[in-house]
């Protein structure tokens, strides 16, 4: 199953399709903003980068095979984000996954 993880402050949550939550995106001053997340999507409509700390790795995981190994977690460094979809009110996480280089954020 599709997961990404991300933190805010000092605790870790991993988000699901059907999730409610507010995710990071990195903005051209190079600050972060958070917005509704709306869950995974296939569909590219305004292109943004999403501050993700962790994302599943679906390469090695079949669930119709007993013995297949779990997804495992690709960490992401600072200076990466998720490729993400905004829509005018929520932002998806873009499937495939996509990683994308970014400036880090001001603190």
């Amino acid at each position: 199953m599709y997961s990404i993880r991300i933190r805010t402050n000092q605790r870790t949550d991993v988000l699901k399709q059907g999730d409610q939550a507010s995710i990071g995106v990195l903005m051209r001053d190079r600050s972060i903003r958070y917005f509704y997340w709306g869950g995974f999507s296939l569909i590219l409509q305004r292109k943004v980068k999403l501050q993700v700390e962790a994302c599943t790795s679906e390469r090695n995981w079949d669930p119709r095979h007993p013995h297949s190994q779990l997804p495992h977690w690709i960490d992401l460094n600072e200076d990466e984000y998720l490729l993400g979809s905004y829509d005018g009110t929520l932002i998806y996480t873009l499937l495939p996954f996509t990683i994308l280089r970014g400036l880090k954020p001001e603190p």
